[in-house]
């Protein structure tokens, strides 16, 4: 079993290194992903999609966070106790990373995710790039739920598919940029203090 992951794992990141997009199970919805740093790459995905960014990044540990947001002791502690996990955290950018501007679309913020998920972590750390994450849906759309069921715009795109359908509405987003929590989206992740 293990080999056919790390073929699938070596073919996504063939994919990803080639400009291009992949379709691939998480711990929550199933998402689109492509090089967060690559403007061609997230265009391709802005137009499929019907919708500029921003986008929230996936990456493979906690440590990687400093390298794309500002952190502090407020926000540490409340990375450790939920990531990874079904959350999406909202940071002040750094602005000392390499992403794409269409990342974040010019805000001040980024927004943070780490699965937890097998693929998408080792996917994560064997690119060695963050990658854009977003649900399958055009816009005003209703978010794929089920990779076996995936519309004819995404038909030619690669799939990575762990089988297992969630009924999910998502990562909730938490907004812990200014030293309070406030819940932007209410997701699959339950936040208690």
């Amino acid at each position: 079993m293990k080999n056919i992951i790390n073929e699938e794992i070596q073919t996504a990141i063939k994919e990803l290194n080639s400009q291009r997009m992949i379709l691939h199970s998480t711990d929550t919805l199933p998402g689109i992903a492509c090089d967060a740093t690559s403007d061609n790459a997230i265009k391709k995905v802005t137009q499929i999609k019907n919708r500029k960014g921003p986008f929230s990044i996936i990456l493979s540990s906690i440590n990687q966070i400093e390298r794309y947001a500002c952190l502090d002791t407020f926000s540490i502690e409340i990375i450790n106790k939920i990531l990874p996990g079904p959350f999406t955290v909202l940071l002040k950018n750094n602005y000392k990373n390499k992403l794409s501007n269409l990342v974040t679309e010019n805000s001040n913020f980024i927004g943070i995710r780490i699965p937890k998920h097998y693929f998408t972590i080792e996917l994560s750390k064997n690119f060695k790039k963050p990658i854009i994450t977003t649900s399958i849906n055009l816009t005003s759309k209703k978010p794929l739920r089920n990779l076996n069921k995936i519309p004819n715009d995404f038909k030619n795109i690669l799939v990575y598919n762990d089988k297992i359908t969630r009924a999910s509405r998502g990562s909730t987003i938490l907004d812990i940029s200014n030293q309070k929590i406030t819940i932007l989206r209410q997701g699959d992740g339950i936040y208690k203090k």
